[in-house]
């Protein structure tokens, strides 16, 4: 199972002060149990005394796991490991949206032929010209599809444009 970290906490004020008396060798394994914990790298960082950036703190990390000693661990270790309040349930993160239903073929092949008439679009042409049909026509389309909660991702790859544009045509 993968590590769940606890975003956003800050270390109780035992472990701040325990953390900078620490002589430096014993330190990096106390931060990496911490780590190990749950602790995120911003959380113990930041409970230093002189502020640690999060590659510091990572590096130390690294540093404590190449050179893991059970012996200096249970010498350095006395104290125990606060345990951090996760917010999130066991299995993770859930997704709010739900799995794209994908494009179908035929919709894929509309969307092929709409998209290279409806680039050249302009909004002085007249409303019945070809290109002004391709691009109400593949608007309406990509519309309908992104409301089935097909990504707008995906339907600017279809299309070949890039996001922003196919956001411009979807939400405005």
């Amino acid at each position: 199972m993968s590590r769940r970290a606890a975003r956003g906490q800050k270390l109780p004020p035992r472990e701040v002060e325990y953390l900078n008396s620490m002589p430096k060798g014993a330190l990096i394994y106390r931060v990496a149990m911490l780590f190990d914990a749950g602790w995120s790298l911003d959380s113990i960082g930041e409970s230093f005394v002189r502020r640690r950036p999060r590659s510091t703190v990572r590096s130390w990390v690294l540093r404590a796991k190449d050179n893991w000693d059970d012996d200096a661990c249970l010498l350095f270790a006395d104290a125990p490991i606060p345990e951090p309040k996760l917010k999130t349930a066991e299995n993770g993160y859930q997704k709010v949206r739900p799995e794209s239903p994908g494009i179908k073929s035929d919709v894929m092949e509309q969307i092929h032929y709409l998209a290279p008439l409806a680039r050249t679009y302009r909004s002085r042409m007249s409303s019945t010209s070809a290109a002004a049909v391709a691009n109400e026509r593949l608007t309406n389309l990509c519309k309908k599809l992104h409301a089935n909660n097909v990504p707008i991702k995906e339907l600017a790859e279809a299309a070949g444009v890039t996001y922003r544009a196919m956001y411009k045509r979807i939400m405005l």
